[in-house]
This record gives structure tokens, sequence and C-alpha cells, in this order.
């Protein structure tokens, strides 16, 4: 009986053995732990509704916004989980512009606890929707052909509404057409899209599209034509026009084709020179120049119109400075004049009395007239110059002509 009553006792201890090793095991092996989890994703609600109410938000990571997750729960769950099992959001709705901080929220796993998130806000940038026009600047690539000429380029429209975050949209600086005339020598027609770009050339990319517009550049054949003056009056007595010029003598100018072949040269308002005892200077403006585009002219053209005093003045001559023209061979001529020289008086204006040279006014008799013996013939005074009056002293020379008789 007692055998039995021993097997019974350690049967029993074993047993309370066995169930106190299991309860340590157990407690050692599946005990309550805080591990983190990081790299959550981190969803925004209610984007929709700020939307709807001419909001957005602009933080740049607003797609990959991650927190870091606290969590307790038993050792075997936790090691069972990652950062895929938690889901974390903040909530916009109600939001207004500015900086607002979103309250992130955590759900983990059915048992386990969060007990902190890291950051526990997120701060949100929350700006306006808002609009404004913009004119639109035209931009060119590439060069037309040679000898034309690019004028005034006008897309259309004109303008461009462009709509998008109030930082973004006041940071516009330019909206820009561009247009390749790469070898034009015709108007240029395209249809091209607008880009816009702040004050450092960076484009901007706005989230609601701008659209095209259609840019016309005509493109102009070109020629140079000639300037001419107009001058009315007389100047005062005395005093005489000597020359009128214009600066520049030509000019270049552009139009369409059929515009350009109707001129052949431009002429200037009228310059009135009446009563003038000196040079006039003065700017002209081209007359009828509809539809003409004139090309490298800075200034007006201006016209010089040279006046001068007529001026008299005496130069003296010998008998000897007489030329002889058509004078017969084998024959002689002698002048019959006792006076020692010729005066030949010159009246013209000053630059071009007071420049003569003895040898620009030469003496001739013509002979082919003559006869032997004694003969008067006409002197005549002949020069490369225009004179308003030459006159002489004396007007005949009386010559004896000798003619040898031919030999047999």
């Amino acid at each position: 009986m007692k055998i039995k009553n021993d097997k019974l006792v350690i049967q029993i201890t074993c047993l309370i053995v066995a169930f106190v090793l299991w309860m340590i095991v157990m407690l050692v092996t599946n005990q309550t732990l805080e591990q983190s989890y990081p790299n959550v994703s981190v969803t925004i609600r209610n984007l929709s509704a700020l939307e709807k109410s001419n909001l957005v938000i602009m933080n740049q990571d607003k797609e990959n916004i991650t927190v870091t997750v606290k969590a307790t729960g038993l050792t075997e769950q936790l090691e069972k989980i990652s950062s895929r099992d938690f889901s974390a959001y903040i909530d916009v709705l109600g939001f207004n512009e500015g900086i607002r901080n979103a309250k992130v929220e955590v759900v983990g796993p059915s048992g386990v606890d969060v007990v902190g998130v890291y950051p526990s806000q997120i701060a949100c940038n929350i700006e306006g929707v808002i609009s404004k026009v913009m004119d639109v600047t035209v931009q060119f690539e590439g060069e037309h052909a040679k000898n034309y000429y690019r004028a005034q380029t006008v897309p259309n429209p004109s303008s461009v509404k462009i709509t998008g975050p109030r930082s973004v949209v006041n940071s516009a600086d330019k909206a820009v057409a561009t247009i390749n005339i790469e070898g034009a020598m015709d108007d240029v027609v395209k249809t091209v899209p607008v880009r816009i770009y702040d004050d450092t050339d960076n484009e901007i990319f706005l989230s609601a599209p701008i659209g095209n517009v259609k840019v016309t550049v005509p493109i102009y054949p070109t020629k140079y034509v000639a300037l001419e003056p107009t001058i009315t009056g007389i100047p005062e007595e005395g005093y005489e026009l000597v020359d009128v010029t214009v600066k520049p003598e030509r000019v270049r100018i552009a139009a369409e084709q059929d515009v350009l072949d109707t001129f052949k040269k431009l002429t200037l308002e009228e310059l009135d020179i009446t009563g003038a005892y000196n040079n006039i200077l003065s700017t002209r403006n081209i007359l009828n120049a509809e539809g003409l585009v004139f090309l490298d002219m800075e200034t007006k053209p201006v016209v010089n119109a040279v006046v001068e005093k007529i001026i008299e003045r005496d130069l003296r001559y010998s008998y000897d400075d007489i030329q002889f023209i058509n004078k017969i061979e084998n024959s002689d001529v002698e002048i019959k004049e006792t006076e020692e020289e010729i005066t030949v008086t010159v009246r013209g204006t000053s630059t071009l009395v007071n420049s003569l040279k003895k040898e620009d006014l030469i003496l001739t008799l013509d002979l082919s007239e003559t006869v032997n013996g004694i003969n008067t013939v006409n002197l005549d005074c002949i020069s490369e110059f225009t004179f308003k009056e030459i006159s002489l002293s004396k007007e005949t020379v009386t010559i004896e002509v000798s003619k040898e008789p031919l030999e047999p």
C-alpha cells in the first residue's frame, strides 16, 4: 500500500514541476515588448475637399510622407508584423491657407498597441489657388533669309491666363511662345505652346493647362532706295545755291513685295532757302512712306543746302598765254597788239572763285576763218568750271597771218 502511495506522490510532483517549467518558458519566450517600425507611409485624407475650396497642399514630399511607429505587444506577435501592417494618415478637412499642423493617426494590427508616432504632427503648407493674365512674348529660333526683315509679331491670343498655387503664380515673370523661322523668305504661321518662366529663366510647371497660341511672323523683302531732297525759294541777292546733299544718301526699306516694287526713290519734305546767305542744315521727313519699314536709320535724313556769296576776281594773262586753235599748217601767226596784258574777270561762288588757279582758264583764238594778212579774231576764255560770268578786258585780238605757199 505504501509503494502505491509513493508512486502517486512522484507522479503528482512531476506534473507540478512540468507545469512550472512550462510557465517559465512561456513567460520568457512570449513576454510583452516595445518595438519601432520605421517608414510607415502616411496618406492624406480629404484632399478633394481642400481642392474644392481652391486650396492646395504644397509639401514637396506629400506623396512620400513617412513616420516611425512605436508599438507594444507579445514578442511572438511583434516578430510576425512589419511597417506595412500599420496604416497612418493625416486629415486636412477644414484647413485654410497657411502653415497648418496635422496630427498623425495610426492604426496597428489587432492585439498590438501603438504607443508612439514620430513625428506626431506633419506641418502642411496650404496655399490658395489663384489666377492671373500674362501677355505672351514671342521668341525666335533660327534666322530668316538674308536681305529679308522680320516685322512686328503678335500672337493670337496676345495673352494667356495661368492658374496655380499662389507662390507659383506670383513667381511667374513671362509667358513665352517660341517659333522657328530658320531660312524664312515669307510669312511664318504656326500654332505653338506657351511656356511660363520665372525671373531667373527657370520654367514653371502648372497643373492647369495653358494652351497654345497662333503666331504669325511677317517676313518682308528689303532693298535700298535713294533719298531725294526738295529745295524751294531763292537765297538772298548776291548769294547762290551751290550744292544740295542729303545724309544718308539712301536708306534700306522693307515692305510686302507689291508695295516695295512701287518705290524707286523717296522724296523728302521741302526745304525753303528763301533769303539764305549761308549753309542750311536741316532734318527732313520722308514723304509718302506708308507701308514701309525703315532699317538701319538711326536719325532723320539731314539735308545740307550749300549757299555761297557771289564774288569777283581778276586774273591777268599775257598774250603769250593765248592758245591758237585750227591753225593752218605751215602758217605763221603774229599778234599785233600794244597792251601788255589781258585781264579776265571771273564772277561766281566764293569757294570756286577763291580756289581758282590761272591755269584753270584758257584763252583761245580760233583761226579757222582767218586769211593771209591782218585779221581781227574773237578772244575766248574756256574752263572746265561753270561761273556766273566771265568777262575779258579785250574781246578781240588783231593778228597777222602769213601762209607759206605749198612747194610744187
